[in-house]
């Protein structure tokens, strides 16, 4: 072979040299960017693993659908009015099961309403002592909340009342809702510091913020707690062991049956609780 042959053919082979050098570059920075750019979402990647090609069988078993990744649901904004509603339906959940759970769930619904484009539905009858069910228009005032205390029949006993975990993370979260929570008894307004200190110790109102809504002079009556109650707040939900707790009709029917109208608004405003005295502490 002549030396210009020679140099021509060493030429040649460089040229494939390099060029093969350049494919070889060029494959992974090719895959590279597919890489990259498919399969971003959890849904493109769940759709790649679980389609095999008909002409050839896959590399590696295709993972079930139990093991394919899914979009985890978005989490409210922390702070936010759904964040602390669903604090609230965590809290009931991890605790034990008890008769406050329908309570504390719509009052936190209630409070969570725009109050302009979904007016929040009060507890308490225009006409308190008929058997009328409307009940007053509040949608433009603060929530509220009353639980009465008085065990059936009797007046509360202040160092009988229990704790409730599940009742206590329930009403944490309605009080950073902006719901105001109101004890309700027939106790006398001069036991006032004991109840708030009794509260604090059972942790249903650790830092003692909640109203009481006690017994101030010989002819006070709930009623007229409740109602004063309705004219400077929206009383969304109140939670009592027998029906007069809801209003004082209840304790002067011949006949139950008459009020079978009011009966929708039991299980809806007015919940049937058992008291906390009745509670045992976890």
């Amino acid at each position: 072979m002549s030396a210009s042959r020679l140099r021509a053919a060493l030429a040649v082979s460089a040229l494939a040299l390099s060029l093969g050098g350049c494919v070889a570059a060029a494959i992974p920075l090719v895959a590279g960017g597919a890489i990259a750019t498919r399969g971003d979402t959890d849904e493109e990647r769940s759709d790649a693993s679980l389609a095999t090609p008909r002409s050839e069988a896959p590399a590696a078993p295709s993972p079930t659908l139990g093991n394919t990744p899914q979009s985890a649901p978005a989490s409210p904004a922390p702070g936010s009015l759904a964040a602390e509603a669903q604090a609230a339906t965590l809290a009931v959940a991890s605790g034990r099961a008890g008769d406050y759970d329908a309570f504390l769930a719509h009052a936190t619904a209630q409070a969570a309403r725009d109050p302009i484009a979904a007016p929040r539905s009060s507890a308490i009858l225009t006409a308190p002592g008929s058997l009328t069910p409307t009940t007053t228009e509040c949608a433009i005032l603060p929530p509220a909340v009353v639980i009465d205390l008085d065990p059936r029949g009797a007046t509360l006993d202040i160092a009988a009342l229990a704790a409730d975990p599940v009742l206590a993370r329930g009403l944490a979260a309605l009080r950073l809702q902006g719901v105001e929570v109101n004890w309700i008894s027939n106790a006398s307004a001069g036991q006032a510091g004991a109840l708030r200190t009794r509260l604090r110790e059972t942790g249903l109102d650790p830092e003692a913020r909640d109203a009481l809504l006690l017994m101030r002079r010989a002819t006070d009556r709930k009623q007229l707690r409740r109602k004063e109650l309705s004219q400077t707040h929206c009383v969304v939900a109140i939670a009592g062991d027998e029906r007069p707790d809801f209003d004082e009709l209840f304790g002067y029917l011949k006949d139950p049956s008459a009020a079978a109208d009011l009966e929708p608004l039991v299980g809806d405003r007015w919940f049937l609780v058992s008291t906390l005295q009745d509670t045992k502490e976890d």
